[in-house]
């Protein structure tokens, strides 16, 4: 594979902006990748015209040329998960009946491309993007660059997967429960859940009346290192007037964060997924690279985590109604054949049923567990901890296993920023990334721990696919 489809978002827009590399050459380089390895990954499902895009990269050689302003995305080929539109593809969520053709952008596409960038198409993802593997009867399953049999993870898990194989230096996703995370764990690249509210979600496939599934769910970078999830944030940072959730704030940049003066806690066994062994392992590589670098490292855990599943799985996304409310809107839209992700999402939230008494006292409940997080977080700046319970796990493992996601689902609830980077590699060959948590609002420290750690052990590797 040729180098420019594994140099790091930041370094191929210096380039290109510099005149070293031509957009036409990234461009034309990306694509042949996306030839070479998508009949094995099955990742990007619906791709823009070969031609517009090297017009679009043949303009931008051309402001560079005539020594024309160029943007922070000059030229850089970004692929897009299919849960939000993008104009002129089919946009379908990984749903039949919901295909169709975008008019417009959503926000985040569209600021990515007033900055330069080059939409290449769009990303694989679980149906109606519930799900932990991204498969559907629409495009099929997508695979891991890393093992074909394992899977990417879910619902950015073709983001991912295009990602770690070189196919694109940037993608956008989305998280409500572990959903940009996860898949980056599971292929040993860098992915971010900001602080829910930086990020406009207008424009989702789904509508952008999210109800109850607002305050948990947010869009977010995915990339190779973590100075490109910077990069991706501060371009689609800020509201936009159309998100009822999007707000103003300062963003900061990690080079101006103080590792030295960070208190840290860190902690393996969060009550419900405790890590298997490698997993520990890395963590622990994670705090022994960072002691002595910042402040404060101590092991400590919120002892509500505990209750992370059983507030955010069942109480928001199952739901106390019996799968009625959705399997009615799934009848209103024609969704009569669910795909295996769905069915067994259909099937556990027939399994849950709960009063509204109680489902308000649920909802209080989140409010009290956010309460606890920030009381724990009055000591703390960051906490360290593992991502995920396993490396990456051979296909038909997503919601069957749901309690899995529960590290990430904590963060889904306090809306706090959260970036998963590699950090190791399991005993299988596979790769292990860390969790670095930080105070709402806080995320360019998260990122700056996560680049510190990012430097210290390594990062992302080629997958064997493309090595």
């Amino acid at each position: 594979m040729t180098d420019l489809c594994q140099l790091p978002a930041h370094q191929l827009v210096a380039l290109m902006a510099g005149g070293t590399v031509s957009c036409r050459e990234v461009i034309e380089a990306h694509l042949a990748r996306i030839d070479a390895v998508n009949p094995a990954l099955n990742a990007l499902v619906q791709a823009v015209d070969p031609q517009q895009c090297l017009a679009a990269a043949d303009a931008a050689d051309a402001r560079v040329a005539r020594g024309a302003p160029v943007g922070r995305a000059h030229g850089l080929p970004v692929v897009v998960k299919d849960v939000m539109h993008v104009a002129g593809l089919e946009c379908s969520g990984g749903s039949p009946v919901l295909r169709a053709t975008a008019e417009g952008d959503a926000t985040a596409v569209s600021r990515l491309r007033a900055e330069g960038a080059i939409v290449l198409g769009l990303t694989n993802v679980p149906e109606m993007g519930r799900g932990g593997e991204s498969n559907n009867n629409l495009y099929g399953r997508t695979n891991n660059p890393f093992d074909l049999s394992r899977t990417p993870g879910g619902s950015s898990g073709g983001s991912a997967a295009l990602v770690s194989a070189g196919g694109a230096a940037l993608s956008v996703g989305s998280d409500g429960g572990g959903s940009i995370r996860q898949p980056s764990h599971n292929t040993g690249i860098a992915g971010l859940k900001p602080t829910h509210g930086r990020i406009p979600r207008t424009g989702s496939v789904f509508g952008d009346a999210l109800g109850i599934f607002g305050p948990f769910n947010c869009y977010g970078p995915l990339a190779r290192s973590v100075p490109d999830l910077f990069l991706g944030l501060s371009i689609m940072n800020g509201p936009d007037l159309r998100d009822p959730y999007a707000v103003p704030a300062p963003l900061g940049h990690p080079a101006d964060v103080d590792l030295a003066g960070l208190r840290v806690a860190t902690y393996l066994d969060d009550g419900i997924s405790p890590p298997d062994d490698d997993i520990a392992a890395v963590v622990g590589d994670a705090v022994r690279a960072l002691t002595g670098v910042v402040g404060v490292v101590e092991h400590n855990a919120p002892l509500c985590l505990g209750r992370t599943i059983d507030l955010l799985w069942e109480s928001v996304f199952l739901g106390g109604d019996r799968g009625q409310g959705f399997e009615a809107d799934l009848a209103a839209i024609g969704a009569t054949d669910p795909s295996e992700e769905l069915a067994e999402f259909l099937a556990q939230a027939r399994l849950v049923d709960f009063s509204l008494t109680e489902a308000r006292a649920r909802l209080t409940d989140i409010d009290n567990y956010r309460i606890e997080m920030l009381e724990f977080m009055a000591d703390y700046d960051v906490i360290i901890g593992p991502a995920m319970p396993t490396a990456a796990k051979p296909h038909h493992h997503g919601l069957v296993e749901i309690r899995d996601f529960s590290h990430l689902m904590a963060h889904n609830l306090t809306g706090w920023p959260a970036a998963v980077v590699r950090c190791g590699t399991s005993k299988e060959g596979l790769p292990v990334g860390v969790q670095v948590v930080a105070r709402p609002f806080q995320d360019a420290t998260a990122l700056a721990v996560a680049g510190h750690l990012e430097a210290a052990l390594g990062g992302w590797r080629p997958p064997p696919l493309i090595a």
